[in-house]
């Protein structure tokens, strides 16, 4: 349930007063794609808000993309991790491999307001972990999922792969993804290139501080 002030659009008339108990934000309706990219869409969500004299209709508006991967793959007690060329930051930083959950907005529109799968997210880590990393692992579990904030729907599930062992093949990475270092990290050292900067992306630093703190 949306739970932000970002909304765009208010109908001030009261549409009937709040119920014992009934929460402050409720969901009036079926959600609805206002305008559809290739990666992701804007999404609008009716609701009814009580702003103190009773609830009053409202729509929330969100930008909304599919789920995507991060895979803690370990290995002796260390995490494979590659230093990739990154268009944001314009320079290098030290990622997990991952990638999508569903190569296409249109996949993943029956999940907009529901949990996607547990297999179906372990089943795209695999083929990433194996595409991207040349890694497999018998052993895989979803250890958290990380939000990307109120106005943006862009999950991230961090999936730990025990054991990992080589999956004989050539490294099949994105168009443009330049890789220029790829290994094991040992776990005394992720904590320090998470505090240092060296791991640049947050909710990767935050998951994986959370891992090495079990």
């Amino acid at each position: 349930m949306p739970g932000s002030r970002a909304y765009f659009y208010c109908m001030l008339d009261i549409i009937r007063q709040r119920k014992e108990g009934e929460p402050k934000i409720i969901s009036n309706g079926d959600h609805h794609i206002f305008s559809e990219g290739k990666i992701g869409a804007i999404v609008h969500y009716p609701v009814l808000v009580d702003k103190g004299s009773g609830y009053v209709s409202m729509t929330f508006e969100k930008f909304v993309r599919p789920p995507g991967t991060r895979i803690i793959a370990i290995k002796d007690n260390a995490i494979y991790l590659q230093k990739e060329l990154r268009i944001e930051t314009e320079g290098f930083d030290w990622r997990l491999p991952g990638g999508k959950v569903f190569d296409r907005f249109e996949e993943y529109k029956p999940y907009i307001v529901t949990e996607v799968y547990k297999d179906i997210i372990l089943a795209a880590a695999a083929k990433e972990l194996q595409e991207e990393a040349q890694l497999e692992s018998s052993d895989m579990r979803i250890f958290m999922k990380k939000g990307c904030g109120a106005t943006v729907k862009w999950d991230l599930y961090y999936i730990v792969a025990n054991n990992v062992i080589d999956h004989h093949g050539v490294h099949d990475h994105d168009e443009g993804e330049e890789i220029e270092e790829y290994r094991f990290v040992p776990f005394n050292e992720i904590k320090g290139m998470c505090e240092s900067g060296k791991i640049g992306e947050g909710r990767t630093v935050s998951a994986l501080l959370s891992f090495l703190s079990q």
